[in-house]
């Protein structure tokens, strides 16, 4: 974890630059939170090639429990995959959350890119998102912040909350209250 001295402060950590030429992640329904992690949705597998080749994503992270992505058709494209099923709506395990965690960061650690989904990038892939950008030195309520900006529709359930508030305090930190939360995650709602 990068420590920092704004517990407050939306920090990003540094990150390897976007390739060129990858123009349609509107299509892919994925929005870039860091240069080198996305929030997304489902994708067809026509898309595959191009998550690789066009826009540099080397692992995926699946959190449907409705579907699964092809892991063969991902590896032969050189992605590495992890498949969480979680149903909509619901928190992702804290079992689950580590492993997501621990997978996510290693390959950002080594320089990769990852996409984080889930059917349509609203809550389950957010909860996992917040918890990697806690996990590489944001502050909770930062990372909320950054990605809300990022990627507007983002909108994890209570129950996504309560996970990723336990989730933080397990990690020694203090979680955002439901308010704050809430001010930031359902602030679309507000208009």
């Amino acid at each position: 974890m990068i420590p920092t001295t704004d517990p407050s402060a939306a920090r990003e950590p540094p990150e390897r630059h976007a390739p060129t030429g990858s123009a349609a992640p509107a299509a892919c329904n994925l929005s870039w939170i860091t240069q080198s992690l996305a929030i997304g949705g489902s994708f067809a597998p026509g898309l595959v090639p191009h998550l690789g080749r066009s826009l540099g994503i080397d692992a995926v992270v699946d959190l449907r429990s409705e579907a699964c992505d092809d892991a063969a058709l991902l590896g032969a494209h050189g992605i590495a995959f992890l498949h969480l099923p979680t149903c909509d709506l619901r928190a992702v395990s804290q079992p689950m959350l580590d492993l997501g965690v621990a997978f996510a960061s290693e390959r950002l650690g080594a320089g990769g890119r990852v996409l984080l989904h889930c059917e349509h990038g609203i809550g389950r892939s957010a909860l996992l998102a917040l918890c990697v950008l806690v996990e590489r030195g944001m502050s909770p309520l930062g990372a909320l912040r950054l990605a809300k900006e990022r990627r507007p529709v983002l909108s994890p359930s209570p129950e996504q909350y309560e996970a990723w508030a336990a989730w933080t305090r397990r990690h020694g930190m203090a979680a955002p209250d439901f308010d704050a939360f809430r001010a930031v995650a359902y602030r679309h709602l507000a208009a």
